[in-house]
């Protein structure tokens, strides 16, 4: 670690030898780098998989480099929401040069770089409080690299853009503060080309346009010399902006329509809700349990001013607001760390009112700094200070003991926290089964969780598991619309669930085209829709979805892949909707098409309308997960119509999720009767089988298909 940061410049503290203070440096960071070592055996998690595997300019390697200079984050999801942060993912693309696709090296790195930062933190305060005893500094640095808020942002991969922003950014300080006391431009230059650095990581890292003043104000420099230091950083982030905008575009990114993340985006509740987080970010500094990496729609319901939380977040923003202005001119401590605070959360408040966006815990990276400040301090007021700075470290301890106990009681708690949380970030499954927990109002959570339940199911070899994993899966995608009932992306899991793992072609359908209908913009529902009408034959309509997948995202690789061979083997090549006309090879019978409410009308006859109401009640039902309710209206249903397809098939479905494999099997045969092509029902009857572990009949089955 000395030889990497053999350049920085470290602070003369009068008695202390430069030796003595890397010491305590490196001590920082190696606790801040053992915090996280266990991390190195997770996996890839959440967003991830977006910033690594699925970049294809990071897959790339080294030559990638230069494009990914040039594109928003969620390029490869065609989204442009102006996140300009090509830093962490240039390295990426290195640690995948050298090492290929290892998230350990990730998580290797991840935690180096979160203890370089320990390290210049500590070099940074030195310099802040150089008539201190270094055991000031050392003890806010304990409970900044301990606070368990951190681990969403270190064991979280793709959020190295945080690392590297707050790293680049008190590297930043170090070498302005060495210019203001050696007025040597060198020094200058490197605090620019770093300012510049942190920019590239994360464009919140322009704060530090107002960090650089408000800590050469508390070094002594007087207000108006404060003001002329800071124009040259100001001049980097206006060619650094100007360099997104080239790239990015003039609009600095689009807000999507997603009441998910952007919950507060109505104007009546903007202010209040941004008041209520201010209140969350306060107790999650002082108490952070529990952890969740979500806190979308609706984990925190959008807040009005008659709430206590937008009530309490106005009240104590002021109150903190009024302490840090009245001792700033006196250059208190108190208002530093205030000032700190108040600076680093800014951006996080601001993306709330601005956009509407959601919490995250990652919002109180850097602010953690103004908390670890306060707290030492007032710890710090029980002893007499004076002289403190001559002491040696067991005589300043012993001086200082109730504050020394107080922070290592906090740090132990603190470690305990971040260490166990730590291997829930192993993978999606293990994050979001164990979040899921404790964020049941959360669409988001019951979506992934659902999605990585499901994806599970998918290879799983196990009939029974594999039946268990669908089954949960499904209800928690159930749980996600039921929050959310416009939540696109659940309704195209529980398609996909049909598709490729229940073996359902026409829940399939409605739940993909439900996804349409409720996210327009989601491109998996289209080209799900073309794989499932592609299998079942009917080409030009699968040719129609893969080119509306491509209109929707034009970089999408399966929908490219799949229009390209489609045309290619077929010639079909289909613009225009063409109708959902059967292929002439299958003997489908018409209703087994799409499974819908049936309409009914006052013209029709009473029994009709009976069946319609039964049959539409037990769907409603079976989309709620209460197949066992479900079950008797289907029944009724059956009672008047006993050969309807529609019917029995529902009915043998929920027959099946409810453990009662031998009704099913006498439903899908009867269906079998009268359609004998459906391979759908071929497949629903094979599963079943496989779930009574009748492995011949499953096989004999199966072989169906294939005649």
């Amino acid at each position: 670690m000395a030889n990497i940061t053999k350049n920085i410049p470290l602070p003369a503290s009068g008695s202390r030898s430069i030796r003595e203070i890397r010491l305590y440096a490196l001590v920082i960071a190696a606790i801040g780098f053992l915090l996280y070592l266990n991390t190195i055996r997770n996996g890839y998690a959440l967003d991830d998989f977006n910033a690594i595997p699925k970049n294809q300019f990071v897959m790339e390697g080294i030559p990638g480099i230069p494009k990914l200079m040039t594109i928003d984050f969620w390029y490869f999801e065609n989204l442009n929401l102006g996140y300009y942060r090509p830093l962490s993912l240039i390295t990426f693309a290195i640690e995948h040069a050298f090492f290929g696709d290892n998230p350990s090296i990730n998580h290797f790195d991840n935690a180096l770089l979160y203890g370089l930062s320990g390290f210049i933190l500590f070099l940074f305060l030195m310099q802040m409080f150089p008539t201190r005893h270094p055991g000031f500094a050392f003890l806010i640095c304990l409970i900044f690299m301990a606070h368990p808020v951190h681990t969403e942002v270190v064991a979280n991969i793709k959020s190295r853009d945080e690392i590297l922003s707050f790293l680049n950014t008190f590297i930043t300080l170090l070498f302005a503060f060495k210019y203001s006391k050696t007025k040597n431009y060198k020094h200058l230059i490197w605090s620019l080309v770093f300012f510049y650095l942190a920019l590239l990581s994360k464009e919140t890292a322009v704060v530090g346009i107002a960090l650089i003043p408000l800590f050469l104000f508390y070094s002594g420099l007087n207000i108006l010399t404060v003001l002329k230091r800071i124009l040259p950083y100001a001049a980097v982030a206006v060619l650094f902006f100007l360099q997104k905008r080239y790239f990015l575009g003039k609009y600095g990114g689009t807000i999507p329509n997603d009441i998910i993340n952007y919950p507060y985006a109505e104007h009546a509740v903007k202010l209040p809700s941004t008041f209520h987080i201010f209140w969350i970010c306060l107790q999650k500094l002082i108490y952070p349990l529990p952890l969740s990496y979500d806190y979308s729609y609706n984990q925190i319901p959008a807040s009005h001013w008659t709430d206590l939380g937008a009530l309490l977040g106005l009240v104590s923003l002021l109150a903190l607001a009024f302490y840090a202005f009245k001792g700033l001119l006196n250059r208190s401590i108190w208002s530093l760390g205030l000032a700190v605070f108040f600076i680093t959360i800014a951006p996080s408040m601001g993306f709330v009112y601005l956009r509407g966006g959601i919490f995250a815990e990652r919002f109180l990276y850097a602010s953690c700094l103004g908390y670890a400040i306060i707290i030492v301090y007032a710890l710090s007021l029980i002893a007499d200070q004076k002289k403190d700075a001559k002491l040696k470290l067991f005589e300043w301890a012993k001086k200082n003991l109730t504050a020394v106990l107080a922070v290592f009681a906090v740090f132990i708690f603190f470690s305990f926290v971040t260490i166990t949380r730590n291997p829930e970030w192993k993978d999606n499954i293990t994050l979001f089964g164990n979040d899921v927990n404790h964020s049941e109002n959360s669409a988001q959570v019951h979506r992934h969780f659902g999605t990585a339940l499901i994806d599970k199911a998918a290879i799983e070899k196990d009939t029974s598991k594999k039946k268990s994993y669908f089954v949960e899966g499904v209800a928690e995608l159930r749980k996600a619309y039921e929050i959310d009932t416009n939540f696109g992306e659940a309704y195209c899991e529980i398609g996909y669930a049909y598709q490729g793992v229940y073996l359902n072609n026409d829940s399939a359908e409605k739940y993909f085209k439900k996804a349409i209908e409720t996210a327009p913009a989601l491109v998996t529902s289209y080209n799900n829709l073309g794989v499932l009408f592609q299998n079942q034959g009917n080409l030009k309509l699968a040719s129609y979805y893969y080119n509306r997948a491509m209109e929707v995202n034009p970089q999408y690789p399966d929908a490219i892949k799949h229009a390209a061979d489609l045309k290619k083997s077929s010639g079909f090549d289909v613009h225009v909707f063409p109708g959902e006309d059967k292929p002439a090879s299958a003997n489908i019978h018409p209703q087994t098409v799409v499974v819908k409410k049936i309409v009914v009308n006052n013209k029709q006859d009473p029994k009709e309308i009976e069946f319609a109401n039964l049959f539409n009640s037990g769907n409603d039902l079976a989309m709620k997960n209460d197949y066992k309710s479900a079950i008797s209206y289907f029944k009724k249903a059956m009672a008047i119509k006993p050969d309807n397809i529609q019917n029995m098939l529902e009915l043998a479905n929920c027959y099946g999720l409810t453990g009662k494999p031998n009704e099913a099997i006498v439903l899908f045969k009867k269906i079998l009767k009268l359609t004998p092509n459906d391979a759908a029902v071929i497949g629903n009857l094979a599963l079943t089988y496989d779930g009574i572990h009748d492995k011949a009949k499953a096989d004999s089955v199966r072989a169906l298909i294939k005649k």
